[in-house]
């Protein structure tokens, strides 16, 4: 359809002249406007473009979540230290890989590197007060009587059975 300019409209089946010179081309979802050479996505739209979250980003937050879990847990402290250290490495790749075109989740890997710095420091923690513990030995002998006064105060069957049974 021609309009009094010269430029042509929208038409289902036609070219669009009128928005190519005004706003720009538009390709897929994207809008590049010729005069500034800026290119705009629409909203929700990729512009044609197939974006994917880097793998490194997720696996990074995946055993930065564990190592905190296991450092949290206080027994698999060990694990958490190992956990930290793999998802540490793999929030660096995921950053680095995050750089590139098409591949998304910077965020994704920032965060698998707090939790993995976090479970690491935590679990390191742990690990440091159980060393000190262990290498203490006034510390192990206090546990040590403590164990034992427990196990004395634990009632024996007859005690039990004689104060079930009136």
């Amino acid at each position: 359809m021609a309009l009094d300019d010269g430029s042509t409209r929208i038409t289902p089946t036609g070219t669009d002249r009128f928005a190519e010179t005004q706003r720009g081309t538009a390709v897929g979802g994207a809008v590049t406007d010729h005069m500034t050479g800026r290119t705009t996505v629409r909203p929700g739209d990729s512009g044609g473009l197939k974006h994917k979250t880097s793998a490194a980003a997720v696996f990074a937050l995946v055993f930065g979540l564990a190592a905190l879990f296991c450092a949290l847990t206080a027994i698999l402290s060990p694990a958490a230290v190992l956990f930290g250290i793999i998802g540490i490495v793999l929030g660096l790749v995921g950053l680095a890989m995050a750089k590139r075109p098409g591949v998304h989740g910077r965020g994704v890997a920032i965060g698998g590197l707090v939790t993995a710095i976090l479970g690491l420091l935590l679990g390191g923690a742990v690990l440091a007060g159980l060393a000190a513990v262990v290498n203490n030995e006034g510390a192990l002998n206090r546990i040590s009587d403590q164990v034992d006064q427990l196990r004395d105060d634990i009632p024996s069957g007859d005690e039990v059975q004689n104060a079930v049974t009136p």
